[in-house]
């Protein structure tokens, strides 16, 4: 059964990483970082980046399945420019019978 809000998902709250030079600060919080862009789904991650101090600071949130990184990929879109705290509490749409 899927989750229900964005929160549910297993991996939830997605860690920043990517490359980091000396004196570079990560966020420590969902609160201190705003939805910037989605990237892409690749290897069962979705990968976006949200601002932090200015910054591009990319998150690698690992998915269930395409569908569900479809969805969690919308939600996002929807939340550009609000902070990734803002989704938590997004209701993940259920999968269609198929």
């Amino acid at each position: 059964m899927l989750p229900k809000r964005v929160m549910d998902l297993p991996g939830w709250a997605p860690q920043p990483g990517g490359a980091k030079k000396a004196g570079d600060v990560f966020p420590t919080s969902t609160d201190d970082v705003f939805i910037e862009s989605v990237i892409t789904y690749v290897n069962e991650h979705l990968i976006f980046t949200c601002k932090f101090r200015g910054a591009s600071v990319f998150y690698d949130f690992p998915m269930l399945d395409q569908e569900t990184a479809n969805k969690v990929a919308a939600i996002l879109k929807d939340h550009i420019g609000k902070t990734l705290t803002s989704i938590a509490f997004a209701e993940i749409p259920e999968h269609k019978a198929g």
